[in-house]
């Protein structure tokens, strides 16, 4: 007769992948996720990958995404990443996971892109300052100006953040306030 505990095939799944984590061969993306990253194939787990198995809506914002683009040296805890909160989430380590109502991806869709296929969608750099200071405000947002390399902002970024500014309802908003203030321009 069969172990009781592995009656169903759904009961030796649990019970093979309990076994698994504890023994240190796989890791969980988090919460009921059912997403698991295979150790012994790679020590360095795909996350970005795994959430976007998880939550498919997944974008990711904030700091993080100034950081990849070269515009700041800042590093977050965590990188931030939105998700439309009328679709399953779950709560990962990985990650400081961010609801957006559905309308939100809509607004943001003009400055979404996918850079790696298989990763996650990422807002380009000049949207995701756009949405930071519309969200929280500089300081706020974890960024103060002069934590941006502003010569690394090129004119096509300008024109971008110009877009976000029309879309987000910030009308002519300074993307360097302190160029504003230094020389009295308005980008």
């Amino acid at each position: 007769m069969a172990n009781h505990a592995c009656a169903t095939i759904a009961g030796c799944r649990r019970i093979v992948g309990y076994l698994w984590k504890k023994r240190g061969l796989v890791s969980g993306l988090g919460g009921h996720s059912d997403v698991f990253a295979n150790l012994v194939v790679s020590r360095e787990a795909d996350w970005e990958a795994g959430l976007r198995l998880a939550m498919p809506s997944a974008v990711l914002v904030g700091v993080d995404v100034l950081r990849r683009g070269g515009w700041t040296t800042q590093i977050p805890f965590l990188p931030s990443v939105a998700f439309n909160n009328a679709e399953a989430t779950y709560q990962v380590d990985q990650f400081h996971v961010v609801p957006r109502p559905p309308g939100w991806f809509k607004l943001l869709a003009p400055g979404t892109q996918r850079p790696d296929p298989r990763g996650l969608a990422a807002l380009s750099p000049s949207w995701a300052l756009a949405e930071m200071i519309r969200s929280e405000g500089w300081g706020a947002c974890g960024l103060a100006p002069d934590d941006i390399y502003w010569d690394q902002v090129t004119d096509q970024d300008r024109i971008e953040w110009e877009a976000a500014c029309d879309q987000l309802g910030l009308g002519d908003l300074a993307m360097n306030p302190d160029e504003e203030a230094d020389c009295g321009r308005c980008r």
